[in-house]
């Protein structure tokens, strides 16, 4: 049976730290394939641009990537779509395998609070990568996993990992090196390719 992670998120740019986070999940838990998997147009976070800017980028920083893609089934949505909603299309289609979904620790926090918590954390297994803005060490994730009833009676739906480099990159400060044409402070924040792919498309100007 093959081991698959799903990595939900804007990826507004795509970032170094995001493709260190597949690459780091095929690794250390020996997963077959990595799929990043962007939200739709309809997804409410600011400054999101289109979602078929964001999935070429995405397909830009998988290409010369062994086992890393990109999945588009929360694209060309005519609805937003919850967390629930997302992870029951992936296994819609997704047949026979061992499935995770991987996550920052920031939204691990955030697990309990959200709508459909109990099935979430109950029926699917995720991979949790330390933030170091949220934990700072793989110690603190188990902690605050202890200490919330929910997740500590399903503990064992969740693998820890810390991202070993680019923990300090995120979209948001490529976004704003890009507001003030700083593009070569990007360089070591992104692929060469998607630098030029927004220059081209002249993103993220206003």
């Amino acid at each position: 049976m093959q081991k698959i992670g799903f990595f939900g998120g804007s990826f507004n740019p795509p970032t170094y730290a995001h493709l260190e986070v597949a690459k780091t999940a095929l690794k250390q838990l020996n997963l077959d394939k990595v799929y990043f998997v962007p939200v739709g147009n309809l997804y409410n976070k600011p400054e999101l641009i289109d979602e078929m800017y964001r999935y070429n980028m995405l397909k830009i920083i998988c290409k010369d990537e062994n086992n890393i893609d990109v999945e588009d089934i929360e694209l060309n949505q005519n609805k937003g779509l919850s967390t629930i909603d997302a992870f029951k299309l992936i296994n819609d289609k997704y047949h026979n395998i061992e499935s995770y979904y991987i996550m920052g620790a920031d939204n691990l926090k955030k697990l309990p609070k959200w709508k459909d918590a109990i099935e979430l954390v109950e029926n699917y297994k995720y991979i949790v990568f330390e933030r170091k803005d949220e934990f700072h060490k793989e110690s603190e994730l188990d902690k605050f996993i202890e200490n919330n009833a929910l997740l500590n009676s399903n503990k064992n739906n969740f693998k820890i990992l810390e991202l070993p480099k680019y923990n300090e990159i995120n979209s948001g400060v490529i976004r704003n090196y890009i507001k003030n044409e700083e593009y070569n402070e990007c360089k070591n924040c992104t692929k060469p390719e998607i630098l030029e792919y927004i220059k081209n498309n002249k993103l993220y100007k206003n």
